[in-house]
């Protein structure tokens, strides 16, 4: 019977680590892709001996793909502090509505491997500690709730607008 015990407390302790690795990995993620992007734009420019500015001035595809990119810090500052709430069982609806604010957000703007990581990692940490989410009401009277939620919410639309871009974009050169 020590032996099961033993068992099942490792698997759950495997299934904590999982949503913290899958979060990590998301955040790692965010931070890489302006970089992968801006590498982009560098080997282009450099390819047709132009400016390093200049793709993202004369194509709007690329003007709107360099405001993603640039977005995707604000999504890991974001992730981070929602995942450091859980950590701390803090805040916890708030948290889970900037993670689901954030993987909306990563969907509209065409990003399927980010949105799968969180929508997953939530998945897994509601597996977890199940009764956390059963708060009733956001909590906005700590330090930085209102900072939070105005950042998810922006974010949040401007992924919005930038898929609309998109749709416009590619809508005007058929």
């Amino acid at each position: 019977m020590r032996g099961a015990k033993n068992f099942l407390f490792w698997n759950s302790q495997a299934i904590t680590v999982k949503s913290n690795v899958l979060f990590k990995v998301a955040i790692y993620f965010f931070y890489a892709v302006p970089l992968v992007f801006v590498s982009y734009l560098y080997l282009m420019a450099l390819h047709a001996q132009q400016t390093f500015f200049t793709p993202v001035i004369r194509e709007p595809i690329i003007t709107i793909m360099f405001v993603i990119a640039m977005l995707n810090p604000f999504f890991a500052v974001l992730t981070k502090a929602a995942v450091n709430d859980l950590k701390s069982k803090k805040h916890v609806k708030l948290s889970y509505m900037t993670l689901w604010m954030v993987a909306v957000s990563q969907l509209l703007i065409g990003n399927l491997f980010a949105s799968a990581i969180l929508l997953f990692g939530l998945h897994q940490q509601r597996k977890e500690q199940p009764m956390l989410v059963k708060a009733k009401k956001i909590e906005l009277k700590y330090k930085g709730a209102y900072v939070r939620l105005f950042g998810s919410t922006l974010v949040f639309f401007l992924s919005i607008v930038c898929l609309f871009l998109l749709i416009k974009i590619h809508w005007n050169n058929e």
